[in-house]
């Protein structure tokens, strides 16, 4: 949820969907995501991915996270449950 005042230190100095990153094999940078598998097969499953942003208050620190894709990780995740 973006706001623009920090809930821990009433700062207006909120940074809005900063990049979370991984750093994977050779270095390569990754989003940090979240995945739900959709399907239960024994190979080539399928999931639902969402990537993880941050908001970062810059006077204390404070840090929120949001994903971009909260109904389709909800379904999925309903889905999963039946699997």
């Amino acid at each position: 949820m973006k706001t623009d005042i920090c809930s821990a230190c009433g700062s207006s100095k909120i940074m809005h969907d900063m990049r979370i990153v991984d750093l994977g094999e050779s270095q390569m940078k990754n989003d940090l995501s979240v995945e739900i598998k959709t399907t239960n097969r024994a190979f080539f499953n399928k999931f639902e991915k969402g990537t993880l942003k941050a908001q970062i208050c810059g006077s204390c620190g404070k840090v929120d996270l949001s994903i971009n894709n909260p109904q389709e990780l909800w379904q999925a995740y309903l889905k999963n449950k039946t699997l």
